[in-house]
């Protein structure tokens, strides 16, 4: 199963959009939560069928900023709990591992509420006693390793999410990648990172997800990095496709010549037979091209994250 959750900053922006696509066409994740949507139910709705994804619950925005959402896949039989303007409990079946809980998390961001952030993760130690992982926008740090850049935060607001996490026995997940996903005042002397979205989970969930990863994911756009949650690394999570030409297949020199070998394959073919062919050749010959095209774009987003 694999979760991705993002603060997105709004979703108005066409390029918040634009990378949730290229998100989901790379990672194909269950799950997928989005924080400060800024954005409508009937918005969000539109993203799901857009998306493609069976299911989504939208928490409206209120004035100028919030907003939830959580969309799934039917398939990981996934239930709404509970929820609020700071988090979702989604209830999980796993015919494998047994039932257990997903708290989709948005962390007040002002300093002066952080208290009432501890107390609400408290609140939501209690309201099940299923194994618990939790994935989001925290608006905390745990030590001061988890920022970088300018003055220290305060050791005080450390010490008190510590304290909540500890009280909830969680575990912070090890983030893989660059390991900060958040930053202000990128590309000048006066840049800040900070590790604001985390995943954690108590000792049963797991001892049921030995397998479990993190990783900070490129988007580019705007201060917020995506994380992703792989629960379990041994499982795959592929998805079948039908046969679809590609537009970039149209810049290779080759193109034509493949065409034509598929199509004159046999002369007295029907029409259908003729593109099948020419669908099975394109198959044959873009296999050869995909290591390539793969390095293409793996530049690119080197470059981009650079």
């Amino acid at each position: 199963m694999i979760i991705i959750s993002w603060n997105c900053r709004g979703l108005s922006n066409l390029s918040a959009v634009s990378n949730l696509r290229h998100i989901d066409q790379k990672h194909r994740p269950d799950v997928i939560f989005l924080s400060e949507t800024l954005a409508t139910a009937r918005r969000l709705e539109a993203l799901r069928v857009s998306l493609k994804f069976d299911s989504c619950l939208a928490i409206d925005v209120e004035g100028r900023s919030g907003g939830l959402a959580v969309l799934w896949q039917n398939k990981i039989k996934c239930s709404v709990f509970n929820y609020s303007r700071n988090f979702i409990n989604l209830e999980i079946e796993d015919e494998v591992r047994g039932n257990w809980r997903l708290t989709c998390y948005y962390g007040f961001p002002e300093r002066n509420r952080r208290h009432l952030a501890w107390d609400m993760l408290r609140a939501l130690r209690d309201m099940s006693s299923d194994p618990w992982c939790i994935i989001g926008d925290f608006n905390d740090l745990m030590s001061q390793e988890d920022k970088r850049g300018l003055h220290p935060h305060p050791n005080s607001l450390c010490n008190g999410f510590c304290s909540a996490v500890e009280d909830c026995g969680l575990s912070d997940i090890n983030i893989k990648g660059h390991r900060f996903t958040w930053a202000r005042s990128r590309g000048t002397p006066n840049m800040v990172e900070e590790q604001l979205d985390r995943a954690m989970a108590n000792l049963s969930w797991l001892g049921r997800f030995p397998n479990v990863e993190l990783l900070n994911i490129l988007a580019s756009h705007l201060d917020h990095t995506p994380i992703l949650l792989n629960c379990d690394l041994a499982s795959s999570n592929k998805r079948t496709y039908s046969f679809k030409f590609e537009n970039q297949w149209l810049l290779e020199e080759d193109i034509k010549e493949t065409i034509s070998i598929g199509w004159n394959t046999s002369s007295n073919a029907e029409l259908g037979d003729k593109l099948n062919s020419c669908a099975g050749e394109l198959k044959r010959w873009s296999r050869g091209k995909r290591t390539r095209f793969k390095e293409d774009v793996k530049a690119c987003e080197d470059a981009i994250e650079g």
